[in-house]
């Protein structure tokens, strides 16, 4: 599946993608990770955070399936 990455301001974060309910988020150490049955508000409020990575470790880590791609 190709997703569209969107370049965020972030001290982890490199960008983020969604498409179909999955979420991809690169971090700066260059790894990529795919997050499965993700719902559109979530990835919108991700976009839309003031903190990336609290966000992520907050509402996204240890809350969706996780597989590095």
């Amino acid at each position: 599946m190709n997703i569209n990455m969107i370049s965020v301001d972030s001290s982890s974060i490199s960008s983020i993608g969604y498409k179909r309910r999955t979420m991809l988020v690169k971090f700066l150490t260059g790894r990529t990770y795919q997050y499965k049955k993700v719902p559109r508000l979530v990835f919108d409020d991700f976009v839309k955070s003031s903190s990336k990575g609290a966000y992520f470790n907050n509402d996204i880590r240890n809350s969706y399936l996780e597989k590095e791609v």
